[in-house]
């Protein structure tokens, strides 16, 4: 069952916006133009450069969260399956540690963020847009939760029978989707990052990065770990692409025509070996 297999991952990031509206001169515009609520002028209250190092950490953060997850539900939670937990919590606690030290980093330097703002914001500065160096810490949280697989066996509220019934059924009905939806999900990232080679090395002029191997390296290392329904003819696939696609080396892809050509048709046998199982928009 899934809910022996897999749990719910949640990641909850937050940082302070470093941008304000500006209502006076959002109104002077509106003046100069003949407009009315035309639009909105938002203040840049700290560079780029301030908060470039947390904004890269919380990109990289989502994107291996994402990664590493599956689909579930609408709430923000996605699947994590046992297999893959011990990987996904040690790298997000590496994350939320270099989240902590890029955030206490910035505090320590909050003056000179307010100083430089100064000089670049001019008559638009105003003191008051930014929090008090006392405050300014609590604007950054970064936080991963992990919860049970609901269980309709689990269910208990003071409502007829019937209504029970009825609400278990809906929720075994969710998880049997997101079982689906899990699976397919699946199916689409293999495919997708072989697709990508069948594009890129079909033009012989086309450039392309290391990561059009190293990708498809990645996926057949992590589906073990995500295949969480046990899918034979996923696992079949991966093999297949791990046999086929893994041992190209992108200088030898560029170098090379006659192995590029190659590369191309094993790539096109496994689309053609992955029809009937992967929904294409």
């Amino acid at each position: 069952m899934i809910t022996e297999k897999a749990m719910l991952a949640s990641l909850h990031i937050s940082c302070w916006s470093a941008r304000k509206h500006d209502k006076q001169v959002s109104r002077e515009v509106d003046e100069r133009y003949g407009g009315k609520d035309a639009g909105r002028f938002n203040k840049v209250l700290a560079s780029k450069d301030a908060l470039k190092s947390i904004k890269a950490i919380t990109g990289n953060a989502r994107i291996f969260h994402q990664e590493q997850t599956l689909p579930w539900g609408e709430r923000g939670e996605r699947l994590l399956p046992s297999a893959n937990y011990g990987h996904y919590s040690r790298q997000m606690r590496m994350y939320q540690q270099q989240f902590e030290d890029a955030a206490l980093a910035f505090v320590r330097d909050y003056h000179s963020v307010i100083w430089e703002a100064k000089q670049s914001l001019g008559g638009l500065f105003r003191k008051e847009d930014y929090p008090e160096p006392s405050e300014i810490r609590n604007k950054f949280a970064f936080r991963t939760s992990i919860t049970p697989v609901p269980m309709s066996d689990d269910f208990r509220v003071n409502l007829g029978q019937d209504e029970v019934d009825a609400i278990k059924r809906d929720l075994e009905y969710r998880i049997e989707q997101a079982h689906a939806a899990a699976n397919q999900d699946l199916w689409k990232r293999l495919y997708d990052v072989v697709s990508h080679m069948v594009d890129r090395l079909s033009d012989p002029e086309a450039i392309f990065r290391d990561s059009l191997v190293g990708n498809i390296i990645k996926i057949t290392e992590l589906l073990p770990r995500l295949n969480i329904n046990d899918d034979p003819q996923l696992d079949q696939m991966r093999r297949k692409v791990e046999e086929n696609l893994c041992a190209y080396s992108p200088d030898q892809l560029r170098k090379n025509k006659k192995l590029r050509r190659e590369a191309v048709g094993n790539a096109q046998d496994v689309l053609d070996a992955m029809a009937g199982y992967v929904e294409v928009a």
